[in-house]
């Protein structure tokens, strides 16, 4: 996909939530695609783009702002992209990875060390600090309100967090949907690598993880909020670096009585496609157990196990949720509306 075609389709993706991003993404012209093309391909994500331009002083509510800031501020916002990582962690994306911690957790003997790799803040290192709640979609299609919104679908109790503070998400799902977690996901220990990891208790921190969130959506912002004081609760030690080459480092800062598992929630995208399969390959080599949310189809491997009819355009198939490189789920990019693809139990 070229970028103005990348673009154009994050604008339809994002419109309904985010009319100001969706507007910056139309805006995206000639120029502003020369400049894109002058940094890696990794580096051209819109979110990024949006975080960086904003930081120069774009405002959002301006549609012609990111034109601007391309044509008044060129050097400083290429400069600026070439380097910035996109550090938005989205703790919704632990809806489709906590029955993941859930299954591993009850196969193993004692308790799991995570290793959060492009962990930004550690917003998605607490699995076991969220209460996750399922709205189930009937197997059989309903019509009219109930089909839409799935208002008065049943409610499953999927975790319970054993401690506050606690995150607490709630999901659509439909397909093979997984038993609830008989019990708590043990984590003794946690590690975030991140090449610019950020300590939520630092002044200014949290509005240097939110430059990426859409403007119009504060409940994303508050919910940023809640996994913030549940993240401090329980702080991971916090790793300068990347992927691959860090990884050995982030694995053997773990202690030796825990199961090892590394968890990637759109991370690799932002991996050359060489390194990704490194990652992969290393993670295979140590024998260290992989959950992963992560575009549908950037991984061969996880893409090899996906049924055969599975649409990768879909909104809702974005995100392929995998254990040790099977897919088991796909999900919107947000992971708020999940199909089980199989029950990771098995």
């Amino acid at each position: 996909m070229d970028t103005r075609a990348r673009y154009a389709a994050y604008a339809d993706r994002i419109a309904p939530v985010s009319p100001s991003y969706a507007a910056w993404a139309r805006s995206v012209d000639d120029d502003l695609v020369a400049l894109l093309d002058q940094v890696p391909e990794q580096q051209r994500q819109p979110e990024l783009l949006f975080a960086v331009a904003r930081r120069l002083g774009a405002d959002p509510s301006d549609p012609g702002a990111l034109r601007a800031v391309g044509r008044e501020a060129r050097p400083a916002l290429l400069t600026a992209l070439a380097a910035a990582t996109v550090q938005a962690n989205d703790p919704r994306r632990l809806a489709p990875v906590v029955p993941l911690f859930a299954a591993l957790a009850g196969t193993v003997a004692g308790p799991l060390g995570l290793v959060d790799a492009g962990a930004a803040a550690g917003l998605c290192s607490i699995p076991d600090r969220v209460t996750l709640d399922y709205r189930v979609r009937p197997a059989e299609p309903e019509t009219g309100r109930n089909e839409r919104s799935g208002a008065r679908w049943p409610i499953v109790r999927m975790h319970t967090a054993p401690a506050e503070p606690s995150l607490r998400l709630t999901a659509d799902v439909s397909g093979e949907v997984p038993a609830p977690a008989a019990h708590p996901i043990r984590i003794a220990a946690r590690v975030a690598l991140d090449p610019n990891p950020i300590d939520p208790a630092e002044p200014h921190a949290f509005d240097r993880l939110v430059e990426a969130v859409p403007p119009e959506a504060t409940d994303r912002t508050a919910l940023m909020r809640e996994a913030a004081r549940a993240t401090a609760a329980v702080p991971p030690v916090r790793i300068r670096g990347t992927l691959p080459g860090d990884l050995d480092r982030a694995l053997d800062a773990l202690p030796d009585h825990v199961t090892p598992v590394v968890l990637t929630t759109g991370t690799l995208v932002y991996v050359p496609g060489a390194d990704r399969q490194r990652v992969v390959d290393r993670l295979r080599d140590r024998g260290v157990h992989w959950i992963a949310l992560e575009r549908t189809g950037i991984l061969s491997g996880v893409a090899a196990t996906l049924p055969a009819d599975l649409d990768a355009s879909d909104p809702d198939a974005f995100a392929t949720a995998s254990l040790d490189g099977a897919a088991v789920a796909v999900s919107d990019p947000f992971g708020v509306r999940i199909r089980w693809l199989r029950d990771p139990n098995l």
